[in-house]
């Protein structure tokens, strides 16, 4: 890795300089802050890989020489575990040009910082510049509020400030009967979809209602949708896994599904989280079982879901299982 150089730019650069820096890389073309905070010279040598936020502000874009940004994904897996990285196919010019071997030596990678992610980082970039508790996942959400914060309080008074700011960015958005997105990531892809604001409690949980149509069925439950089912979909903010009950339209009980997921980021316009393939299924007749164990593992095979979170997301999930058998987990 030494002699590898790496230009950063976007919410992540001090975390990310600092991280690189102690690995051994190279920074050039360091931003004025950057300069200033590293005690770095300005550097104008050409990058070998640039780092830049990617549009959402959930991660960044590593691209440039293939070899370099491999060294470079490389050390972030093995310092961020719980990062996911997905190499993007760049177009190469038809031929066997000049141009189509340039291409050919270029590489593209997006990598997706879920919330531990973003956590850790909170904490390396502290160790250069005091650091508002959650300062990325808010810096994702309003950049110029999170730096306005952080230079008018002090240090001391950093957690009531991040909490006042949660406040302001995101709580006081989320009022029942507001309909919210909620992106539901998955290693590779992913989609959406939508939920009625029920209950939040700040902190702890946001509560969503859903209305279904008939047809299809419900996954993990293998139950078949009818006209009129509704539930509910209760997400913690500080747990690895969200609740989901369903019902008839009658309220029978049809199960309740625990969707193994990385702990959810509440935003002020919907909910992120990862999920992380396995679930714990609750049936009406009290039957619980861990389901898409396969699934979970092969996609750790294939390297989609990084080991780390892997094991991680089967721990929550055999954890879980044991508490729905002894206690049971009902709010």
């Amino acid at each position: 890795m030494a002699g590898v150089r790496v230009k950063i730019r976007g919410i992540y650069s001090t975390a990310l300089t600092g991280l690189l820096l102690e690995l051994g890389f190279e920074i050039v073309s360091p931003s004025e802050v950057i300069r200033a905070r590293f005690g770095l010279p300005e550097n104008p040598e050409p990058e070998e890989v640039l780092i830049v936020d990617r549009r959402d502000k959930q991660g960044v874009v590593i691209e440039g020489v293939r070899g370099a940004v491999e060294e470079v994904v490389a050390a972030l897996r093995d310092t961020l575990p719980y990062a996911v990285f997905v190499r993007r196919e760049t177009k190469a010019p038809k031929g066997k040009g000049l141009l189509a071997a340039l291409a050919a030596a270029k590489e593209r990678v997006l990598a997706e910082f879920t919330r531990p992610v973003k956590e850790l980082l909170d904490v390396i970039r502290a160790k250069y510049v005091p650091t508002l508790p959650g300062h990325h996942y808010l810096k994702a959400i309003d950049s110029a509020r999170v730096d306005e914060v952080e230079a008018a309080a002090l240090p001391g008074e950093f957690p009531v400030a991040a909490e006042r700011l949660r406040e302001e960015l995101v709580y006081r958005f989320l009022e029942p009967g507001k309909t919210v997105e909620v992106w539901h990531g998955k290693a590779g892809g992913g989609f959406s979809w939508w939920g009625t604001v029920a209950r939040l409690v700040p902190g702890e949980v946001l509560v969503l209602e859903r209305q279904f149509r008939g047809g299809g069925t419900y996954d993990s439950l293998d139950l078949p949708k009818e006209e009129g089912d509704h539930g509910a979909v209760e997400l913690y903010e500080d747990r690895w896994w969200g609740r989901r009950t369903y019902f008839r339209a009658d309220g029978t009980p049809i199960g309740e599904i625990y969707n193994i997921h990385t702990p959810p980021e509440l935003y002020p316009d919907g909910v992120r989280y990862l999920d992380l393939e396995v679930d714990v299924v609750r049936y009406p007749d009290g039957k619980v079982a861990v389901v898409d164990e396969d699934v979970l593992a092969r996609k750790a095979e294939e390297g989609l879901i990084p080991a780390p979170l892997a094991e991680r997301a089967l721990k929550e999930a055999r954890e879980l299982e044991a508490q729905l058998h002894n206690e049971g987990v009902r709010s």
